[in-house]
């Protein structure tokens, strides 16, 4: 009975550890998200800033005639659909 009794302490003695051991884990993991998420935000709000910037630049830039084609071929093709409906 001792035996016995002192196997299931042992037991809880090493439920406790882990537990313990696994409290710990989850807090550093915890820890590490929140980093992570914060790098991810960061990394965010640099590629929103990059696309304004980018966006401003082409703003910038003068249209060629290589520009207007599309718009050109598009109105075309309005009309041509037009035709077949």
């Amino acid at each position: 009975m001792i035996s016995e009794f002192n196997s299931l302490a042992e037991k809880v003695s090493r439920l406790a550890q882990l537990t313990q051991t696994l409290r710990q884990e989850n807090a550093d993991l915890r820890l590490h998200v929140t980093s992570l998420n914060n790098d991810k935000e960061a990394l965010v709000r640099r590629m929103e800033e990059a696309h304004r910037r980018i966006e401003a630049l082409l703003g910038k830039l003068p249209e060629t005639e290589l520009d207007a084609e599309p718009e050109a071929d598009a109105a075309e093709l309005e009309l041509t659909e037009e035709k077949v409906v």
